[in-house]
């Protein structure tokens, strides 16, 4: 179905809702349950006062409805918007039921610019960027939600399925860097420490969406999201080349290019080839020594090569 026929037929089924709920005399039936849309909450939440004198609800009126919920003032500028914003619309529409849906798809964008912004770069945030984003982040609740699913419609991997489920936390799926393979985590769920790869994977038979769980499930229903990383983590790709960039600012001497030469360990190496690590007990990031953990020189310990200084460390 295109788009635009949608997004009619969406603002039908709120105008058959309204008028399920809302007889002629302006009495509401004491047990409904909405079949589209809960009227009554998305009204409030748009400040529709629908229980004013002579208040009329058209199919104009559920079409504005519409348009605002995803983001519109006016139902003109949603059937004109671009190919990725009608996209992401209809794919909002399909999950807004009631006035919460909408607020935390709002709360989680304000919350979550920053981050898509400094991950894509863009002052401001486009279409295409936040239907990207908006399809990771209800893939995620779609995830979220397996543990809860009966366990006779799960499917517990193995063998090299859940070897490359666990491999895949890479910054696509884990963007703060901080979740390898060999770190030891404590779920918030069960209260329990364990090495992450003893993790368990899990699918759904039916939607085929895996996720990855606390190594006691189905005892616990906590979830990687859940698990705070108790080793010292060594972070990789952009989380890295960020903290890197952070030392140079502090030590404006040093820059990503720069030849250092570490006073603990006695190597020489190229500044961006430093490693960046969370650490276990203040969960502070440190940028250490290329050799870490053999070496555990910091930033501070990394005096910048220069040819006069170069030739005295080769002495």
């Amino acid at each position: 179905m295109e788009h635009l026929s949608f997004f009619k037929l969406q603002a039908k089924n709120l105008l058959k809702d309204f008028k399920s709920l809302h007889c002629d005399e302006g009495d509401r039936h004491s047990e409904y349950t909405p079949k589209y849309f809960d009227v009554d909450g998305i009204l409030l939440y748009f400040n529709y006062r629908f229980d004013e004198d002579n208040f009329t609800f058209t199919l104009m009126n559920a079409q504005h409805i519409i348009a605002k919920m995803v983001g519109y003032e006016k139902w003109e500028n949603l059937i004109r918007a671009s190919e990725s914003a009608q996209e992401l619309a209809e794919l909002l529409l399909r999950r807004f039921k009631t006035a919460e849906d909408i607020q935390n798809w709002e709360d989680t964008v304000s919350f979550a610019s920053k981050d898509v912004v400094q991950k894509y770069g863009q002052e401001v945030l486009s279409a295409e960027t936040m239907l990207d984003y908006a399809r990771q982040y209800y893939e995620l609740g779609d995830r979220q939600e397996i543990v809860h699913l009966p366990t006779e419609r799960i499917s517990v991997l193995t063998g090299k399925l859940r070897t490359n489920a666990l491999a895949q936390f890479d910054d696509e799926h884990n963007p703060a860097g901080s979740l390898r393979l060999d770190s030891v985590v404590f779920c918030r769920h069960c209260k329990k420490p364990f090495d992450f790869k003893r993790s368990k994977v899990i699918k759904d038979n039916e939607s085929n969406l895996t996720m990855v769980v606390c190594k006691n499930y189905p005892n616990c229903k906590g979830t990687y999201l859940d698990y705070k990383v108790l080793t010292p983590t060594v972070l990789y790709g952009e989380a890295r080349t960020a903290e890197l960039e952070k030392g140079t600012r502090i030590f404006s001497n040093i820059k990503m290019d720069s030849k250092v030469h570490c006073i603990h360990c006695g190597q020489q190496y190229s500044y961006n080839e430093a490693n960046a690590v969370i650490d276990a007990e203040d969960g502070q990031v440190y940028v250490h020594c290329k050799n870490y953990p053999k070496c555990d020189g910091t930033l501070i310990d990394m005096m910048p090569v220069t040819e006069q200084n170069d030739n005295n460390y080769n002495d």
